[in-house]
C-alpha cells in the first residue's frame, strides 16, 4: 500500500478513501502479475508455433533468429507473447503478408501493443492514488462551507455585510418631466422658421433635357 499512497497520508484519509486505495493496491497488483517476464521455453514456443506455418525470412540463419526472439522479448510476459503468436497466425496484424516469418522486431512490437491496455491502467490507477489524499482534503473543505451556508448565524452575517456594501450606493431616482409654460412655448415656435422646400424636379436629367 506504502508505494502508492503514503503511510502518514493513508492515516488521514477518511474511511471511503482508505476503500478505494485498497482497491487500488489490489487491482496494480493483480497487474503487476500478469507482467511477470516469461522463461525462454515461452518464446521458443511460439517461435516454433508460426515456422511452422509461415516461409523463413530470407538468407535467415535459425540459431540466430531464436536468439533475436529471445532477446527481444526477454522482458515480455508468456500470455502477451502467446497472443502475438495466435495474432500473427490469424492475419491480424496490419502491414503483415502472412508470408513469412515476423521479425523479432515486429513480433516483440505487436507483443507490447498487446499489453498496453493494462500499462495505461496501471498508470492511471497510481495517479488516482497520489491524489487521494488531495481529493479527500477538497471534500473537508467543501462539507466545511456547506456546512457554513447552513448556519443561521453565517447567513445573517452575510446578510448584514452585503446590506452594508450597498448602504453608501446612489440609488437611481426618477427626475419629473418639467413642462413649458404657455408663453415660452409661444416664444420658442415663433422663433422657428419654416423650412423652404425646394424642388428637385429641375435637377432631374430628363428636365435638364428637355431645355
Amino acid at each position: 500500500m506504502h508505494d502508492l499512497v503514503a503511510k502518514d497520508d493513508f492515516d488521514k484519509l477518511p474511511e471511503k478513501y482508505r476503500d478505494r486505495a485498497r482497491a487500488i493496491r489490489a487491482r496494480v497488483a493483480e497487474i503487476d502479475g500478469l507482467m511477470v517476464p516469461c522463461q525462454p521455453q515461452d518464446v521458443r514456443a511460439s517461435v516454433v508455433r508460426m515456422a511452422g506455418q509461415f516461409r523463413d525470412q530470407p538468407d535467415i540463419d535459425h540459431a540466430d533468429m531464436a536468439g533475436e526472439f529471445l532477446a527481444a522479448c526477454r522482458d515480455l510476459p508468456a500470455w502477451a507473447i502467446c497472443e502475438a503468436a495466435s495474432d500473427f497466425l490469424a492475419g491480424r496484424v496490419d502491414n503483415h503478408t502472412g508470408q513469412f516469418m515476423p521479425t523479432c522486431a515486429e513480433f516483440a512490437k505487436r507483443a507490447r501493443a498487446i499489453m498496453m491496455p493494462f500499462l495505461s491502467e496501471r498508470a492511471a490507477l497510481r495517479t488516482e492514488a497520489s491524489k487521494l489524499i488531495e481529493r479527500a482534503t477538497d471534500d473537508h473543505k467543501r462539507h466545511l462551507v456547506e456546512m457554513e451556508r447552513q448556519d443561521p448565524g453565517v447567513r445573517s452575517r452575510v446578510a448584514a455585510l452585503a446590506e452594508a456594501v450597498t448602504a453608501g450606493a446612489l440609488k437611481r431616482q426618477a427626475l419629473p418631466h418639467l413642462g413649458l409654460n404657455v408663453a415660452e412655448q409661444k416664444r420658442i415656435d415663433a422663433l422657428k422658421r419654416p423650412r423652404q422646400e425646394i424642388s428637385k424636379l429641375e435637377q432631374t436629367k430628363i428636365v435638364k433635357g428637355r431645355s
